[in-house]
């Protein structure tokens, strides 16, 4: 069976004279490298337009994350959005206009680590 990711495989990124370590699929290796420069980055190469919701769920991921240790599932997040900005935001095909590449895409420009069923 083949490996879909190869986690000895990585490469470095510079961005304002620093130095950030992605795996062989973009993601951050080390999530507290994490800012704004890695996030606007990780964003453009998604071909992402970041607005106010997307900040609010990567954001919210992020906490999530470093409370738990674990993955916000989409429920989750859509539940979030819902409190935060009505009814209509709060939906799952809402946070897929945001994100059209999924859950693993919000967990990329996040900083989140990759998760082990994402190949």
């Amino acid at each position: 069976m083949m490996k879909c990711f190869d986690p000895k495989i990585s490469r470095t990124i510079s961005l304002n004279s620093k130095d950030y370590l992605l795996n062989d699929k973009f993601y951050l290796k080390k999530f507290t490298a994490w800012d704004a420069s890695i996030r606007d980055w990780l964003a453009s190469q998604e071909k992402l337009e970041l607005g106010e919701k997307h900040h609010y769920v990567i954001n919210f991921s992020r906490d999530y994350f470093t409370k738990t240790k674990v993955h916000p599932i989409v429920r989750t997040i859509t539940f979030e959005l819902k409190k935060q900005f009505g009814a209509e935001k709060g939906t799952v095909k809402y946070f897929h206009d945001l994100f059209p590449g999924g859950v693993h895409q919000a967990f990329l420009v996040a900083g989140l680590p990759m998760v082990d069923s994402c190949c």
